[in-house]
């Protein structure tokens, strides 16, 4: 299964490892400087334009998205939920 990340970014969901609410990485120092490891050797990919909602977690990459950690979750669960369910 699949999950859709915005921006044309698809990733497997069995290859996520944490979706992270960004109100979370802002509020937390472990989470900051784990992003700025994460971008020391080039694994974060901004696909939410500068406006992220969400950190996406994979073995090979940090994804910042602008969809919500919540719809990210549903879509990683439920292989038919869609978008303009909710």
């Amino acid at each position: 299964m699949f999950v859709y990340l915005g921006k044309d970014t698809v990733i497997r969901a069995s290859s996520i490892i944490a979706i992270i609410n960004w109100e979370a990485v802002e509020g937390s120092e472990n989470n900051h400087l784990f992003l700025k490891k994460a971008q020391t050797k080039e694994l974060v990919r901004d696909i939410a334009g500068g406006k992220p909602h969400s950190m996406v977690i994979t073995p090979n990459a940090v994804y910042l998205s602008s969809v919500s950690s919540t719809t990210l979750k549903k879509r990683a669960e439920n292989p038919h939920y869609q978008a303009w369910d909710t």
